[in-house]
């Protein structure tokens, strides 16, 4: 049987073809034990996936050996870039893309939001006079906005 020089994926009927040298990129992958046996043979030359193909054109981009990230907005035009990354990672691990996934988990932590902490100062008055302050930490950014009304009682 004659070695066939590309494979192709089929994601939704959108057809990606892949050579020899791209599935070798990601040596470890369930593509490589897909299409290749133990000797390196062709075993099959198709791979039908239901999936998002724009999700797959970002991998075989990478399988090409071009760089994917950062992710520039709207590389999935109706996916955040959080959720973009996110779904990227899924695949990664799922198809076994270990250097993809490897880069990916960098960003998403890279990009993370990063939390803070807010101190505000809370005053009690009663009869005209300081009752009680306290600085109080909190992740709510509202609280920080917030009117507090009425007196408390003794």
């Amino acid at each position: 049987m004659a070695r066939p020089e590309t494979w192709s994926i089929i994601v939704d009927d959108v057809r990606f073809r892949l050579d020899r040298v791209q599935l070798y990129l990601e040596p470890s992958s369930y593509l490589v034990n897909h299409f290749l046996n133990a000797q390196g043979q062709s075993t099959r030359t198709e791979m039908i996936i239901n999936g998002e193909p724009a999700l797959w054109k970002l991998i075989q981009t990478h399988l090409r050996g071009y760089e994917i990230l950062p992710l520039k907005d709207g590389a999935v035009p109706y996916l955040s870039k959080e959720a973009t990354l996110a779904s990227l990672n899924t695949i990664a691990i799922s198809y076994g893309f270990a250097n993809l996934q490897r880069k990916l988990q960098l960003e998403i932590t890279t990009t993370r939001p990063k939390k803070y902490r807010l101190l505000v100062r809370v005053s009690f008055w009663c009869c005209d006079r300081l009752w009680a302050c306290r600085t109080v930490k909190t992740d709510n950014p509202f609280l920080s906005q917030a009117t507090f009304r009425g007196t408390p009682r003794v």
